[in-house]
């Protein structure tokens, strides 16, 4: 099953925001998506996600087009984090997560045990289980970012697609998450985010796609794209690229 984007463009308020990005995401891989700002990552990821058409070119899963699918059946199959951490409802977080488990039940049902199984594996691997009762409105920005990661957790798509996961999230967190991230990729499933971190880039992903002023500059292992030869490409900046105690690093240095 490969989540497929061929020349695909994208036109948002009569601006073209992606142009002609030719892309494959497959099981077993964790691709981050890096750029600088106004680079189309979001909307590089909502494309892929089924929430946008293509101007151009087309976006398929296992071959059949995103359009084809029933909403219902793509929410089975792939799972979207959105950027913006803004829950509607003051639910309790555990409900909040449960909301991740609706394509696999109707919305009048109860839960079953493999939903409530669903549900509690992924607010412990979150840590929030402690949150279990509180409304999300009471919740800081860094707590309710860790429960809706847990609602795409426990929708248990085989695709999880993630628009920057990591901001507000403290050190420890931030690290548990990718550390979450990587061993859903190598449990079978595939992962995709936008990221600023250009180093949690390069220590975590399988592999990185370089965006810039809607194209594809760059799309490999992560070494070999997060080059200072394609950071200055894409950042305009002087960038080193070392190690830390066998942990790969980015450092901007200076602007060009």
């Amino acid at each position: 099953m490969t989540l497929n984007a061929h020349t695909a463009s994208v036109r948002l308020g009569g601006r073209r925001v992606l142009h002609d990005v030719s892309t494959a995401i497959k099981p077993g891989e964790f691709v981050a998506v890096v750029g600088p700002n106004g680079a189309g990552k979001s909307t590089l990821l909502k494309l892929m996600a089924g929430l946008i058409a293509p101007e151009t070119g087309h976006v398929s899963l296992d071959g059949t087009a995103l359009k084809a699918f029933a909403r219902r059946d793509l929410a089975k199959r792939i799972a979207y984090l959105p950027q913006e951490r803004i829950v509607h409802w003051s639910l309790a977080a555990t409900r909040v997560v449960g909301l991740g488990r609706l394509p696999h039940r109707s919305f009048s049902s109860g839960e079953s045990a493999s939903d409530r199984a669903a549900i509690a594996t992924a607010m412990e691997r979150m840590d929030v289980m402690q949150f279990s009762d509180r409304p999300v409105a009471t919740l800081s920005g860094g707590e309710r970012a860790r429960v809706l990661v847990a609602r795409a957790l426990a929708q248990q798509a085989q695709y999880l697609i993630a628009d920057e996961p990591a901001a507000g999230l403290d050190p420890a967190h931030c690290l548990a998450l990718f550390q979450e991230f990587a061993r859903l990729a190598a449990d079978g499933h595939a992962v995709l985010t936008a990221l600023h971190d250009l180093s949690l880039a390069m220590r975590f992903a399988t592999r990185v796609i370089l965006l810039k002023d809607g194209a594809c500059l760059a799309d490999g292992l992560p070494a070999k794209v997060l080059s200072r030869d394609n950071l200055a490409a894409a950042f305009s900046i002087d960038a080193i690229v070392t190690e830390i105690g066998g942990i790969p690093v980015v450092m901007p240095h200076t602007p060009l």
